[in-house]
């Protein structure tokens, strides 16, 4: 319900708090936190998703600031919007919380959301505010889209494989965090812990996409799993070429890698929750803002190529306690 409400937390205090934390005029929303449920207006076709951060699964509190979790929930939403070819305009947040957790802090938390929901363009029209045992953050996220929306069914044989962002530095970010290694000590560390802290929803790329790919889905999962999953849906087979893929790397993840034991190739096809987009399209329409890492032929499943031999790819990443993977 887009009126918020937790007693706990003084419910009026909260609610007009949070009303003017997320106060953002916006030409779809009619109405927004206040009242019962929000009023939307807008034409055409609109995509809707929905995503969480639970303590203990996606993240631990000594990891991130409150601020930091407000700003990845919302990003990681928005993800699957731009995924999809859509801009994200409107959004409602629940969060649990768990005893002791103070308005103070519900306003750390709303700052990131509402620093994430800006960049975005998008406005936070309500949610939800409840007690439990953990600290979580679901967020829906409603956006609009041109002319279709991008599916990953749609993949065709003779297709390129695109890749539009960075790959691999969140999961180098979680490996320094699992080690205690709370501040950055070098630049490369810094982009690794702000990858995993604030990631950007590539919504510029999404948009592009949509004028000339054939599929596309967010990269959350990692790589090989995600790639899996267009794959599947398509009924095609994906074909990584590692070596452009390695080209695609960030050099902050080249020079990170060794230091945490680790090929940087590993941490981009099985890492997670970077938050890049994998498409497909012809090689003549491919945007500005997308790298070619491989190729859509005829059969099933996701396979490596290192210029000698080819080799199924393993699976990709799961979102299980933080402190396993």
């Amino acid at each position: 319900m887009p009126r918020m409400s937790a007693r706990s937390l003084s419910e009026f205090a909260a609610i007009a708090q949070l009303e003017a934390l997320f106060q953002q005029a916006s030409s779809k929303v009619e109405l927004g936190i206040g009242d019962d449920a929000a009023v939307l207006k807008s034409a055409g076709r609109w995509v809707w998703t929905v995503d969480a951060a639970v303590e203990h699964v996606h993240f631990e509190r000594g990891w991130l600031s409150l601020a930091d979790l407000g700003f990845r929930s919302f990003q990681a939403a928005a993800s699957d919007v731009s995924a999809m070819g859509g801009a994200p305009f409107a959004a409602l947040s629940s969060v649990i919380f768990p005893a002791h957790f103070s308005a103070a802090e519900l306003a750390q938390l709303a700052r990131g959301q509402r620093a994430a929901a800006r960049s975005l363009g998008c406005a936070i029209i309500g949610g939800n505010l409840s007690r439990g045992t953990e600290l979580s953050v679901t967020t829906t996220v409603v956006g609009s889209v041109q002319r279709r929306a991008l599916l990953r069914s749609g993949a065709i044989v003779g297709d390129e494989l695109w890749l539009c962002g960075e790959l691999g530095l969140s999961a180098a970010g979680l490996r320094l965090l699992q080690a205690g290694e709370l501040r950055a000590t070098d630049q490369a560390a810094r982009r690794a812990l702000r990858s995993f802290r604030r990631p950007q929803a590539q919504l510029t790329a999404g948009l592009q996409l949509a004028r000339v790919a054939h599929a596309a889905i967010d990269v959350s999962d990692g790589l090989a799993g995600d790639a899996r999953h267009l794959a599947r849906a398509s009924g095609v087979e994906l074909l990584i070429d590692l070596q452009a893929l390695a080209g695609a790397l960030s050099p902050a993840l080249r020079a990170l890698a060794p230091r945490l034991g680790v090929s940087p190739i590993e941490l981009a096809l099985h890492g997670g929750e970077d938050y890049a987009l994998l498409a497909t399209g012809p090689r003549r329409a491919r945007p500005t803002s997308a790298r070619a890492i491989g190729s859509v032929t005829a059969g099933s499943g996701v396979w490596l190529w290192d210029g000698r031999r080819r080799r199924r790819a393993g699976r990709g990443f799961e979102h299980s306690s933080p402190n396993t993977r």
